[in-house]
């Protein structure tokens, strides 16, 4: 035997041992050597299975040889239907086989009838086509599974919910995920792999108000809200889903606030948000009422659509029963809308915090009795900014171990870097340094003096030192957080709101300091003082329940 047939020997050897350990086909040496036409569609129809390893053993033996026939090109990709018409013996095998495989794998493929009639086959070659016919009329892949509805909040539903639901299912070990569009643009479904099933999760948000409603009627079973739930609907939801108010089912998954800009050289620095409302709704409509230059008031806002035009609507418009204006000019992009502020000195707008840029951001109060507070990822992680807001997730007692697992994943140190990926504001602990207002008491200034402030406040039931639920999940973030930075001395100033006198004020406060300082010691953390200074520093105005919860609070300072 030449060199030229030995060669050629050894990558037929290597041919039959790829396609027989990788696909289970067996081609006859003989007959490969011999019948020219055997050699050259087994070539063709192994090719088409696009496999690296037999394409280089292939084009190997596709090159002239003295001793061997020259060996044809491979055929086009669209010949491959008149291939496997005109295969016999072992090669009608291979068709079947990779006819098969390519509808196996997704590949195109239309072979209909690659036996001809009376062709006989060994009994090994019947094994693999009795596999061949099994691929090509296997039946469709199997439907994919509901997981389960998540419906409710646009604010959360736009960005947030497909982050942290994507999030979620690759810490589970998911892939393969892909977003499918509804009849309307606000429904979508997640399609994605899990353990080698498939399974999807259905994503509806028209509105809060929806999520509640839909977990009532069985169509959901999470919902999204940028609002707590409402009394009405904890009585309805109770007897069959579970109290709505209580930790177990409630879950605060990040914060949302956003800036009121006006130009860099329009000399207004804060406004309370009763002057916003009446500017945004045309009431106030020149900057002279407000304390600057004769001038009328552009106002510039955002689209219905948007989620930042939802927190404004629900912080400042409807707060006071306003409208937004008429004349207002109305931007579906931040950018744009921050922009046009930047070159009207008489404009004003808002936006989320990333879209400041070459504008002034202004302070914002709640009233005359409370103090103006910029706007910071920190002052609303803290919520003594005004036009902060809690987004909420709720699940029923009921709900499965994957639903409440989720739930888990938001409210967790990864669920939280998801929220502030998106753009809204993190739960997780951050410090900073903060500079007492004015007219705080000594001791409270004191301590801003020495030490830093975390970006998580305590807020307590009203009469008690019961914390909220926010208020219980926050408790176990500083216990991670203090046993992280074992060095640093703790400090905690208690408040109230103004309801009762000033001595049961002060009482509540000190207790409310207390209690937590009691939960902390029983964990094994020394809490080195604890304050209570009643209803001083305001963050909100004690006139309505929502501010009055705001301003029952702990702020936690360490040294």
């Amino acid at each position: 035997m030449n060199p030229h047939q030995q060669s050629f020997i050894e990558q037929l050897k290597q041919l039959q041992s790829v396609a027989q350990n990788k696909y289970g086909i067996e081609i006859a040496t003989e007959k490969f050597i011999n019948d020219d036409n055997y050699r050259d569609l087994v070539l063709s129809e192994l090719g088409l299975l696009g496999d690296s390893e037999l394409n280089s053993v292939i084009e190997a033996l596709k090159q002239p040889n003295p001793e061997i026939a020259p060996l044809p090109e491979r055929p086009a990709q669209g010949s491959k239907n008149s291939l496997a018409l005109m295969l016999a013996g072992t090669s009608v095998a291979i068709a079947l086989f990779v006819a098969g495989y390519l509808m196996f794998t997704g590949q195109s493929s239309d072979v209909q009838q690659p036996v001809e009639k009376g062709v006989k086959i060994p009994v090994t070659e019947q094994v693999i086509t009795a596999q061949a016919k099994t691929a090509v009329t296997s039946p469709k892949a199997p439907q994919a599974q509901l997981a389960f509805r998540i419906h409710g909040s646009n604010t959360i539903g736009e960005k947030l919910a497909p982050a942290l639901l994507e999030g979620y299912l690759r810490e589970q070990g998911a892939e393969d995920f892909q977003w499918q569009q509804g009849n309307v643009v606000v429904e979508r479904e997640l399609h994605y792999q899990l353990n080698d099933k498939p399974y999807y999760i259905e994503l509806h948000a028209h509105g809060s108000s929806t999520g509640f409603a839909d977990i009532l009627s069985a169509n959901a079973d999470v919902a999204m809200a940028s609002r707590k739930v409402k009394e009405k609907e904890v009585t309805n939801l109770k007897p069959q889903f579970g109290d709505f108010s209580q930790v177990g089912n409630e879950h605060i998954i990040g914060l949302d606030g956003l800036a009121v800009i006006v130009n860099q050289n329009n000399p207004i620095s804060h406004l309370t948000t009763q002057q916003l409302a009446d500017v945004f709704s045309g009431k106030i409509s020149n900057w002279r009422d407000l304390g600057g230059s004769s001038a009328p008031i552009n106002i510039y806002a955002r689209d219905a659509k948007s989620g930042t035009w939802d927190t404004f609507k629900n912080l400042v418009l409807k707060k006071h029963n306003a409208s937004l204006s008429d004349a207002a000019q109305r931007f579906e992009s931040s950018s744009e809308l921050s922009q046009l502020v930047s070159q009207d000195e008489f404009g004003i707008g808002f936006i989320g915090l990333n879209y400041i840029v070459h504008n002034k951001a202004i302070a914002v109060s709640e009233g005359q009795q409370t103090a103006p507070i910029y706007p910071t990822r920190f002052t609303i992680g803290t919520e003594d900014y005004a036009l902060s807001r809690r987004l909420y997730l709720y699940t029923p007692t009921t709900a499965d171990m994957f639903v409440k697992n989720f739930a888990h994943y938001a409210i967790s140190f990864s669920g939280q870097e998801i929220v502030a990926d998106t753009g809204l504001i993190s739960q997780n602990i951050h410090v900073e340094q903060v500079k007492a207002p004015n007219t705080a008491p000594a001791l409270y200034k004191q301590y801003a003096d020495q030490g830093e402030r975390l970006s998580l406040t305590f807020r307590f039931q009203y009469g008690s030192g019961q914390l909220d639920n926010k208020g219980k999940r926050d408790l176990q973030r500083l216990l991670a957080y203090l046993e992280e930075y074992p060095q640093k001395r703790v400090v905690l100033m208690g408040f109230s709101d103004n309801s009762g006198d000033n001595n049961k004020n002060q009482s509540l406060s000190t207790q409310r300091a207390l209690s937590v300082a009691t939960e902390l010691n029983a964990r094994g953390i020394p809490v080195f003082d604890t304050q209570g200074f009643g209803e001083v520093l305001p963050v909100a105005n004690n006139d309505s329940e929502q501010g009055r919860e705001r301003n029952r609070r702990v702020e936690v300072w360490v040294l």
